[in-house]
């Protein structure tokens, strides 16, 4: 019966010592788990704001027309310029279609606070222009 005891409890030693090796070795490789999302994580970061310093966020297209502005007029409805080859076409884009409202020579981009009234000066004349055909 001693012997038997004496057993169970080196049984028991041996076992809880394992169990505790274990639980060790559990929550090193938890902790490293954790520090490798971490650092993926902060390099995901730190890669898209580098990315977005630098510009590299957009691809170089090669399609054959640039955007040269957009005015929002509604919910999911805009006024778009794009230049296609020498001339610009007004695009009215919706969820639902896109249609070309008119078209235009080229003409010189302007840059600064007055790109926004000659803008909206240029697409109130080019509407004026649409509706005036329409009639």
């Amino acid at each position: 019966m001693n012997k038997f005891i004496a057993t169970a409890f080196a049984f028991c030693c041996v076992t809880a010592h394992a169990a505790e090796a274990t639980d060790t070795a559990a929550s090193g490789s938890l902790i490293q788990i954790t520090l490798s999302l971490l650092l993926v994580v902060g390099l995901l970061i730190g890669l898209s704001v580098v990315f977005k310093k630098f510009g590299m966020n957009r691809i170089n297209s090669p399609l054959p027309f640039k955007v040269i502005g957009a005015v929002t007029i509604g919910n999911n409805q805009r006024l778009m310029v794009i230049e296609v080859g020498d001339e610009w076409i007004v695009l009215g884009v919706t969820p639902q279609q896109i249609s070309t409202i008119t078209s235009m020579p080229r003409q010189e981009t302007v840059t600064g606070s007055n790109a926004k009234v000659n803008f909206s000066a240029w697409m109130q004349s080019a509407l004026e222009k649409y509706h005036a055909k329409k009639s």
